[in-house]
């Protein structure tokens, strides 16, 4: 993934340059020896010690998403991305998320205020984000699947150019129960298809049975939305997801084992 990859090989570049200076002072003594036959010896201060940049602003982490990441349901203050944002302040690394999800949205629907995951997208992405979290959206379902995997592909391009550094993550929809199950693994094809074209990282819900079923505890009286548990087995799940990709700031506070 492209902010692993980015680290590691910036770690791996100061290493190598520190080995190539390992190997010329290797060198060295018999130079020293010499030297020191034909005149007075010297003291050579020693080397210091290679160190890892300290980062002095925020990871930036960007949630694009719809009314599973709004707390809707519950309330803004419950919802998994504030969660999530609060668990992390208490890291080594400072991490700001930016939750642009909005209810009702999807890569093609128009959610509140006439705002899709391509809109969220263009408000709030730069070249300052580190991680963007796509997360839904079953509020797409009944839309051609060809015009949804083009929005999705638009959607992951845009990022990809506006956010050129930073990782993606796309989360597909959370298992659906009759009788939207199959919108609901279409989108889920499509959207999984796309993000491994395009070198993002996927995570299904539904393969991965977040969900057991519509009585789940995690979710509301409504059967769909998380219900307050829902939303701390979702910052959870997430939070371990985001410590997968080495994220500094993700890994300083490990996630509490999600219970359904």
């Amino acid at each position: 993934m492209t902010l692993s990859r980015h680290r590691r090989s910036t770690l791996a570049t100061a290493l190598g340059v520190s080995a190539v200076l390992c190997a010329l002072a290797a060198c060295a003594p018999a130079a020293d020896h010499r030297l020191a036959q034909a005149g007075p010896q010297q003291s050579t201060p020693s080397p210091a010690p290679f160190q890892t940049p300290q980062r002095t602003t925020p990871e930036r982490v960007v949630v694009i998403g719809d009314s599973l990441s709004t707390g809707f349901g519950t309330s803004p203050e419950e919802a998994w991305p504030r969660q999530l944002g609060q668990a992390l302040q208490s890291g080594q690394h400072p991490v700001d998320i930016i939750n642009a999800a909005k209810n009702g949205a999807g890569y093609l629907a128009a959610g509140e205020g006439g705002e899709t995951f391509g809109s969220q997208i263009a408000a709030t992405l730069n070249a300052s984000t580190d991680i963007v979290v796509f997360f839904g959206s079953d509020n797409d379902a009944g839309q051609d699947p060809a015009a949804l995997k083009a929005a999705v592909a638009d959607a992951l391009s845009t990022s990809k150019t506006l956010a050129p550094h930073a990782a993606r993550i796309v989360i597909g929809p959370l298992t659906a129960f009759e009788p939207v199950k199959a919108d609901v693994d279409v989108i889920r094809d499509q959207e999984r298809t796309v993000a491994l074209d395009a070198g993002a990282e996927f995570v299904d819900p539904i393969t991965d049975h977040w969900i057991a079923g519509p009585n789940s505890s995690l979710l509301g009286p409504d059967h769909e939305h998380p219900s307050s548990q829902g939303q701390r087995f979702l910052k959870g799940m997430i939070q371990g997801i985001l410590a997968s990709l080495a994220s500094p700031g993700a890994v300083s506070s490990p996630p509490e084992a999600p219970r359904q």
